[in-house]
């Protein structure tokens, strides 16, 4: 088994002379800059993570508040039961239903990066479906609308063009 004096990885733990070599102290220095740099990088990124994770949440908040639209979440994501129900609320609010009654509110930015990204693939076909759903009803109702419309305007041009009677100059006698 080697000392640790022979490993310039390793700090000498009783040696005076250790601290004296200029070349370990440089290279300490120049380990503790990459520690620095390393760290600002991981702190740089988390603050990337932390900004698309809200603009994430705000671009799917616009579309599931406007359109008031819930979905639920399969429970083997967050590795529930297969009893419990997850919904995902308009303002992307999670509700937690556990099967022994209990129930959680959590937001849905608190989760980590990978378990959104489950969320986000299981629940965009959902949010499609719904849309579609919802696409295709108000399209019938537009629809209908116009044929209404159509339908009434005939009616007013008919009446439009219903001759008027003029009221007749005399007064009429015997009214009382």
């Amino acid at each position: 088994m080697q000392s640790s004096e022979s490993d310039p990885n390793v700090p000498a733990t009783n040696s005076v002379s250790s601290i004296k070599d200029p070349n370990r102290m440089t290279n300490t220095l120049a380990q503790l800059n990459t520690l620095i740099e390393e760290s600002m990088q991981i702190y740089e990124l988390e603050d990337q993570k932390t900004n698309i994770i809200d603009d994430l949440h705000n671009a799917l908040a616009v579309i599931t508040e406007f359109l008031s639209f819930s979905v639920n979440i399969h429970p083997g994501i967050f590795n529930l039961p297969s009893d419990s129900i997850i919904t995902l609320l308009p303002n992307l609010d999670l509700v937690i239903k556990l099967s022994n009654g209990k129930t959680e509110t959590k937001h849905f930015s608190d989760y980590s990066p990978e378990l959104i990204t489950q969320i986000i693939e299981y629940i965009t076909p959902q949010l499609i479906e719904l849309i579609q759903t919802q696409k295709t009803y108000l399209t019938e109702k537009i629809t209908f609308l116009r044929t209404a419309t159509k339908q009434l305007n005939t009616l007013s041009q008919l009446k439009e063009n219903i001759p008027t009677m003029a009221p007749s100059a005399e007064a009429p006698e015997n009214i009382v």
